[in-house]
């Protein structure tokens, strides 16, 4: 089978354009004209710089690239999101230069092995194809140090060449391409006077160094072209296809995501090592645990640890007793990996995890992995494609190892789900699958990334005989690779990635994903493609991705990496205001000394004193029923299917689900004393809680075995709740002699917050406001001619409650006359509450209990006009009339 390539597709030729027509206005050069300086046959290109500007500048313009960052260099970006075809399309540009302009002489520079393995294949399976297209072929030299008459032959010749270099062959002085006085003369100088084009596979890959720029410099280049999905510098940029534009318009597969992750960890010592860092005086280590909130509730947060910090100390948490970090480092000093050592005896790993059933989560991605190969095979098979499942490792002695754990998983997986399809044993476990790994001298099989990045024999059967993969010939399905194949490597008939890491993934999402997101191709070679009518996830070209994190959690990182790598910048949260001026409240002298205000002050500023007397029968009896209704969820896999519908630069990922379940997981829950746990948080004694947790049904002691930090988390919340409702309930206010003084007022106030004026009749000509309703009610009240005084109560001014203290919105005086009697005019005097709501149901539970005791409190020291909640004159007089029997405002 030959893959068959099309010249015509629309998003190719514009790339290929976009360069050529760079250079409109240069004449083609013969051959004839190309020798000079002896024997180099050159690249000539005759165009002044301000025309090839100019006509950057205006094909920018067509594809609509308003920042094209122009630069005076030869320099110029192509910008192809993975899978769409930008090494077809530099390869093209190629053929297409040489043909308009005369240009022969080009250099491709790769930053792997991998890439260049890749690059290599496709000027192979191209050459037909091309020919067929310009009558010419190019020839084709892959750099080698000990060939060096190679390069010679590559400056001499005198008609399309091609050579293809991985940037590790010039990087230094002491390659033997940079040696100057070598027996064969000095090849930089020949490369140089043959003003060669070179073009930059993936130059984010370490090509953008100062020494690398440097290094490509001292070739002399004629021009320079970028290739790549994810540029860090961006020069000329003449072409964009952004992963939004190809994906939306079906030029790379679509994309469903399986994700498969552990939750209910709340009962696990659960951590998770993320960064290690050296750069502080003393090292530390970012881990993730489970942190007991304020309010009881436990919650994952990344917390910063140091030699000698006790992680039970550092989260509240007593599943963490006895894990007190003993050293943090590295394990060798050059380049070893990150560790966390605990007193206990345990030692974490940087980015991995303890506390996970990690063989049942790698059971269950492979398991799905495996069921979704066969539902793509039902599919595919019939219409002639050949479906492929990619895993990736970090970890070779998992699989290469015969008792390795991915090796035994995959292979009781595979022969479980066979048996149960075809009601018979597999006749070629052993050919379905395979792992492409480093091989040293010795034989062994490493995960070592340097030896991954540059041994070639890996990468022959899947990037040199990539063909022989997509036919129904080769029996070879599931391939096992090293996350460091990561980049350079693509198949399109990967319909299946399944991500297999004890730690933390080293690849990113969009190298993941990129794996897979090429049309894919039938057995004749030719791409397929979906039509249009298709339905949302019933298309061929759909690729399932086993991801080992939940569905958000993997979306975020993807979208990150789409901001960090495209520039995309996500909204900004809201900044405070430091700039804003600083603002003075002045207290109007005259109401503070009128009667009205002393008559009002004298009213509430009485202190009171609050005492509670529980009844211990009572209180057990009502938290047992409290925690009646308590479920909780046990430590296990939560797996769903998201398909992704579109994806758009200001919406980011538009998804929709398409199934979930669950699976079974073996907890490791940690030992931890129930009773003790209750009574610390809930404030109870250690016989009251013991009584309370011994008087629960048995169903509810089974949800406590279950998940017992969850179920405790739950039960302290409730019964503080409980104890909360009949503190209020049973508490007692008494008036005390002291009261609250007149210097709480002081004459000027500074401040930077929110104000609002209340010249009319304010204590002060303006007020502090903390929310709208605030603003908008003493806005009311100051323009109500009926109030006599209006007061925004300081903040030190607080009445106690058993759940802590409080502290009212406004105090006011209010005139009422009578038309009849005019003389009998009356004064009356209120606290208010200002809320968002006036319902009472719903108030939050803590803002009812508050309000419960403030009637209480100025019941005590004779004021009977407390109003809550208020949010306008009219709800004033709704309460007013309930309280008081009065109404005020005539709303």
């Amino acid at each position: 089978m030959r893959i068959h390539f099309e010249p015509n597709l629309k998003h190719q030729s514009e790339a290929v354009s976009a360069i050529v027509r760079v250079f409109e206005g240069a004449p083609y050069t013969r051959p004839e004209e190309r020798f000079w300086s002896g024997e180099v046959s050159s690249n000539i290109l005759k165009l002044p710089a301000e025309y090839w500007q100019a006509n950057v500048a205006a094909i920018a313009a067509e594809n609509g690239i308003e920042d094209y960052a122009p630069t005076s260099e030869r320099d110029f970006t192509i910008e192809m999101e993975t899978g769409t075809g930008k090494t077809y399309v530099y390869l093209r540009t190629i053929f297409e230069l040489h043909r308009r302009y005369g240009l022969h002489k080009f250099i491709i520079v790769v930053p792997s092995v991998a890439i260049r393995e890749g690059t290599l294949a496709q000027l192979c399976l191209t050459k037909g194809h091309f020919r067929e297209i310009y009558a010419t072929e190019a020839e084709v030299t892959e750099y080698d140090s000990k060939n060096l008459t190679q390069v010679r032959s590559f400056c001499v010749s005198n008609h399309l060449s091609i050579m293809v270099m991985n940037k590790q062959a010039f990087d230094s002085d002491a390659k033997i391409i940079n040696d100057e006085n070598r027996d064969g003369g000095n090849l930089m100088e020949m490369l140089r006077q043959v003003q060669p084009i070179i073009i930059m596979d993936e130059p984010q890959e370490g090509m953008d160094t100062p020494n690398m720029q440097a290094r490509i410099a001292a070739f002399n280049p004629l021009f320079k072209l970028r290739y790549s999905a994810t540029h860090r510098e961006l020069k000329n940029i003449i072409y964009r296809l952004t992963p939004f534009d190809a994906y939306n318009r079906g030029l790379v597969k679509k994309i469903a995501v399986l994700s498969i992750h552990e939750t209910n960890t709340q009962s696990n010592v659960a951590i998770e090592f993320r960064k290690l860092n050296l750069s502080a005086a003393d090292p530390t280590a970012r881990l993730q645990l489970n942190v007991r909130l304020k309010g009881g509730d436990l919650k994952a947060k990344l917390i910063t640890v140091k030699r000698g910090d006790d992680l039970e100390k550092k989260t509240g948490n007593p599943v963490y007793h006895g894990w007190i970090v003993e050293d943090i480092g590295t394990t060798d000093l050059y380049g070893g990996e990150g560790y966390v050592k605990f007193t206990n005896g345990e030692q974490i790993g940087e980015g991995a995890k303890h506390g996970s059933d990690q063989e049942a989560i790698f059971r269950e991605q492979i398991r799905r992995a495996i069921h979704n190969h066969f539902e793509r095979k039902k599919q595919l098979v019939p219409i002639g494609i050949k479906p492929l499942a990619l895993f990736f490792i970090d970890r070779v002695a998992n699989y290469m190892d015969e008792d390795g754990l991915i090796r035994r998983l995959f292979l009781e997986e595979y022969q479980a789900f066979y048996r149960k399809a075809h009601k018979e044993d597999p006749p070629n476990a052993h050919e379905v699958h395979g792992g492409y790994f480093a091989k040293t001298s010795s034989g062994d099989y490493t995960d070592n990334a340097k030896s991954m990045a540059t041994n070639a024999e890996i990468y022959e059967k899947i990037l040199k005989a990539k063909e022989a993969l997509l036919s129904f010939d080769e029996p070879l399905e599931f391939i096992f690779s090293h996350s460091a194949l990561g980049v350079g490597w693509d198949n399109p008939n990967v319909f299946t990635i399944c991500t297999l890491n004890e730690t933390e993934s080293i690849i990113k999402k969009r190298q993941e994903i990129g794996r897979g997101l090429r049309l894919c191709v039938d057995q004749q070679g030719r791409r397929y493609r979906d039509p249009e009518s298709v339905k949302e996830n019933e298309e061929v070209n759909l690729l399932t991705v086993v991801a080992n994190q939940s569905y958000y959690a993997f979306v975020s990182s993807y979208q990150e990496e789409l901001h960090e790598e495209l520039g995309i910048h996500a909204k900004a949260p809201p900044v405070r205001d430091n700039n804003r001026k600083l603002v003075k409240l002045h207290l109007n002298s005259e109401r503070f000394t009128s009667d009205d205000f002393k008559n009002l002050w004298k009213r509430i500023a009485r202190k009171t004193r609050c005492r509670v007397h529980f009844r211990e029968d009572e209180l057990i009896e009502k938290s047992i029923a409290a925690l009646a209704d308590i479920a909780v969820d046990e430590n296990r896999l939560e797996v769903s299917l998201t398909y992704w519908s579109r994806m758009t630069e200001a919406d980011g990922i538009e998804g929709q689900g398409k199934g979930s379940t669950r699976a079974a997981l073996s907890p490791h829950l940690s030992r931890v004393d129930v009773v003790d746990e209750f009574a610390r948080n809930t404030a109870l004694s250690d016989v009251t809680a013991a009584s309370i947790l011994d008087g629960m049904a048995e169903v509810q002691k089974r949800q406590l075995a279950k998940n017992p930090m969850q179920f405790l988390a739950e039960a302290t919340k409730k019964v503080r709740r409980v104890l909360e409702r009949e503190m209020v309930r049973l508490v007692k206010y008494e008036p005390i002699e002291e009261s609250h003084p007149l210097d709480l007022f002081e004459t000027v106030i500074e401040t930077k917050r929110e104000t609002t004026a209340t010249p009319k009749h304010g204590l002060y000509d303006r007020i502090i406001h903390d929310s709208d309703v605030e603003k908008h009610f003493a806005g009311e009240l100051d323009n109500h001619h009926a109030v006599r005084v209006l007061i925004k109560l300081p903040a030190s001014y607080k009445i106690p409650t058993p759940i802590g203290n409080y502290n009212p919105d406004f105090a006011l005086v209010i005139e009422k006359k009578d038309l009849d009697n005019p003389a009998a005019e009356q004064r009356f005097y209120f606290t208010v509450e200002t809320k968002g709501t006036t319902e009472w149901e719903k108030l939050k539970s803590d803002e009812k209990l508050k309000i419960e005791c403030a009637v209480k409190h100025f019941e005590a020291i004779g004021l009977a006009a407390y109003l809550a909640p208020v949010d306008s004159l009219k709800s004033f007089d709704t309460r007013a009339r309930e309280r008081i029997g009065q109404t005020f405002f005539d709303m």
